[in-house]
């Protein structure tokens, strides 16, 4: 599940990269446009009305092609540091894997913060639903429909209250 979605932000990113690249290829070009007209301007071959016009357009598009610069690179700024906090909660996951008991300190470098909500009767059953929030990458949603079947799990917490896995519903 995390691999696939790495995967495509990979793609995104070189994608938002690529086309950083042209518009980045395009605003020098504008730079020597512009150089160009403006020496057209001051030898007499370009008329002060023309040149005008044309400079104002070059100064549009930059201006324009500026913009997008920034958002360009914000987005894969960011798409960068998701990217290495994924890294690291992989990392993190892997030192664990083989770990017999579960321990404070294993809770504290994985999870972030628990989420526990108000105890409910469904179906004459008390359900409490938990959202666990992990440290560099949220929480994680498990979707409804899995590959493989799904473990009876429940945990008597306290007194009358049972803890029941149930897949979330995803939010649409």
């Amino acid at each position: 599940m995390i691999g696939h979605s790495q995967q495509a932000e990979q793609t995104d990113r070189k994608l938002k990269e690529k086309e950083l690249k042209t518009l980045l290829a395009r605003d020098e070009e504008l730079d020597g446009l512009f150089e160009r007209i403006y020496e057209d301007n001051v030898s007499g071959k370009l008329s002060d009305d023309r040149f005008a016009k044309m400079s104002r357009r070059y100064e549009d598009e930059q201006k324009e092609l500026s913009e997008k610069i920034k958002k360009l690179r914000s987005e894969i700024e960011k798409q960068s540091s998701r990217s290495k906090t994924t890294d690291m909660f992989i990392g993190l996951v892997r030192k664990y894997t083989r770990a017999r008991k579960l321990t404070p300190r294993m809770l504290n470098e994985l999870i972030e913060k628990i989420e526990v909500f108000n105890a409910e009767k469904i179906d004459g059953v008390w359900e409490q639903r938990l959202r666990i929030h992990y440290n560099c990458v949220g929480t994680i949603e498990i979707p409804t429909v899995l590959p493989l079947p799904i473990p009876e799990v429940s945990v008597n917490t306290r007194k009358g209250v049972v803890v029941n896995y149930a897949p979330c519903e995803l939010a649409v």
